[in-house]
């Protein structure tokens, strides 16, 4: 994917940053924000009284006077404490605003990537959104660390070329330079611009391709880090179809494709790491070689010397910002590319929602057609109404659409036309794969309400009586419960959980499929008797599950 210039990318982290700074947080993030840069000032003010000191200290070595050498050292030790706070707390500030801005930036993505079923639908499509679960966690985090970082170091350079600029042009006007018989005014301040703007060019025309790089990585770690999350979560499955030999495989031409991106990064962080080290190097003695004709001819002292080298080296430094701070740039570059790109496929996803129709008992439905994402029909359907409290059931081969049929019915499907109607309040979806989420018993029972909705005595209650007694003892127990539960005991607890949220519309896309005809026969039983008032609409093939139904109907394929 072809990067954005960088200056699109800068307002992009501007757009990506401003909403904290505006939030209800502003006043303490700007509070913070200020007490950083007021740090990063301190350290200039220790690196500006530190030139004037070199003045006075290498002049008492030239003088060889003795009681001024050992009085700069006493000047040296105040300084010096400055210039330990200044670093010390500039970190501890940039740490405290860092974790309080994380945490409100991550709070608001998860707020609309969680609005409804917009995580779901930024998944499907052509554009959906790789490794969410990285931007949220890795990119956010990187994000504020990499800008804080820039901002403070820009900033100090900011601050610096405002000091040290005014240092190196006053020693400039105090001993001039003339050539041809032309009195070059600042002559030390035009050097170190010029020396530093040839040097930003030659960084941008070297680094310039370090963004795309970057961003590549990045994407290629993910794609590693899923892979192998995706084997730890079905492990059993891998070990009983003796899968190891493949999934090796796979996993390590994963890892070959982030080798070779990091080849390609290395080799171009190489050539930019030659030129900034080089660059930074050999300014540390070019302002001595400019002024290397003066101190020898006799017009500048030891002192004046030392501290016109240190003001320029200071000033060069600020000019060269941008060399400095190139690879950091392109870093930042790549991860606002992707932040953006995680923003997009949230307003993409909302813009799937359905207007909500004029609600009416029940569902009625009409004109329905799904399709896939790539416009290909799965299932139309010219009217289907389903009276409060009755319960239907959907019949239909393998492949028919019936689950795609219960996603658009529960409207988290966005490739839906036609008309559907309902008043539900309380849907409730049971799929397939019963999901239990982290954390307590509790809170796996009581999902998708709060568990301190609940009494134990009513957790106790489902779990009797979908056949799970053994785990009422066990509500506060903290497991990973989708490992150790059978996909069976998944499925009772999750028929345990619709029992509890007491929905007005209950949907059941198979979801007692893994238990025996006869467990799932009583469970379906259960339902009908426990949840009378609901709307039931469920998935099966069996025909003594439909025949506890009040109707049927079969879906074919499109």
């Amino acid at each position: 994917m072809t990067p954005p210039p960088l200056r699109s990318s800068l307002r992009d982290a501007w757009r990506i940053a401003a909403p904290y700074f505006r939030s209800e947080e502003r006043w303490i993030g700007f509070g913070l924000l200020a007490a950083l840069l007021g740090a990063q000032l301190v350290i200039v003010g220790a690196a500006v009284a530190e030139n004037y000191w070199r003045n006075a200290f290498f002049q008492t070595l030239q003088n060889k006077d003795w009681p001024g050498f050992i009085q700069q050292f006493w000047v040296y030790a105040v300084i010096a404490v400055f210039h330990v706070i200044g670093p010390v707390y500039q970190r501890y500030i940039t740490q405290w605003l860092t974790i309080r801005w994380r945490r409100w930036l991550t709070a608001y993505y998860l707020d609309r990537w969680l609005d409804g079923p917009t995580h779901y639908r930024a998944m499907l499509g052509a554009d959906a959104v790789d490794n969410p679960d990285q931007r949220v966690a890795e990119d956010i985090r990187a994000f504020i660390s990499v800008s804080l970082d820039l901002l403070s170091g820009l900033i100090g350079a900011i601050a610096r070329l405002v000091s040290f600029v005014a240092i190196l042009w006053s020693l400039s006007n105090l001993i001039p330079l003339t050539v041809l018989g032309v009195t070059i005014p600042g002559y030390l301040v035009w050097a170190a611009l010029i020396y530093a703007i040839a040097g930003s060019m030659v960084a941008h025309w070297i680094g310039r391709s370090l963004i795309p790089l970057d961003y590549e990585q990045e994407r290629r770690e993910a794609d590693f880090r899923f892979a192998l999350v995706r084997l730890r979560e079905n492990g059993e499955a891998v070990a009983l179809l003796r899968g190891e030999p493949s999934e090796k495989r796979d996993l390590m031409a994963r890892f070959q494709a982030i080798i070779q991106n990091w080849h390609r990064l290395m080799n171009r962080q190489q050539f930019v790491g030659l030129f900034a080290t080089a660059y930074g190097r050999y300014s540390l003695y070019f302002p001595y070689f400019v002024m290397s004709p003066l101190f020898f001819g006799g017009n500048m002292q030891l002192g004046a010397f030392m501290q016109s080298g240190s003001a320029f080296n200071e000033v060069r430094s600020a000019f060269s910002y941008f060399i400095t701070s190139y690879v950091k740039i392109a870093e930042l570059a790549a991860i606002v590319q992707r932040l953006s790109q995680f923003e997009m496929a949230i307003v993409r996803a909302d813009a799937k929602s359905p207007d909500a129709p004029e609600p009416v008992p029940g569902l009625q439905v009409s004109e329905l057609r799904i399709e896939t994402p790539g416009g290909v029909g799965i299932v139309s359907l010219d009217k289907l109404t389903v009276a409060p409290g009755e319960a239907l059931v959907v019949t239909g081969a393998s492949g028919a659409g019936k689950t795609s049929l219960l996603r658009s019915l529960s409207g988290i499907w966005p490739y839906v036309s036609g008309d559907m109607r309902s008043a539900m309040q309380r849907p409730l979806v049971l799929p397939q794969r019963a999901y239990l989420p982290l954390g307590s018993l509790r809170r796996v029972l009581a999902y998708p309400a709060d568990d301190a909705v609940f009494s134990d005595s009513e957790l106790r209650d489902v779990l009797d009586s979908v056949g799970l007694p053994d785990l009422g003892d066990m509500l506060d127990q903290v497991e990973r419960w989708d490992t150790r539960l059978s996909e069976g005991e998944k499925q009772r607890l999750s028929i345990a959980r619709a029992l509890l949220y007491r929905p007005d519309m209950l949907m059941l896309d198979e979801a007692t499929s893994a238990l025996d005809e006869t467990s799932e026969i009583a469970l379906h039983r259960l339902i009908r008797e426990r949840l009378s008032a609901a709307t039931i609409i469920a998935v099966s093939h069996r025909l003594a599950i439909v025949e506890l139904y009040d109707r049927a109907i079969r879906i074919d394929a499109s």
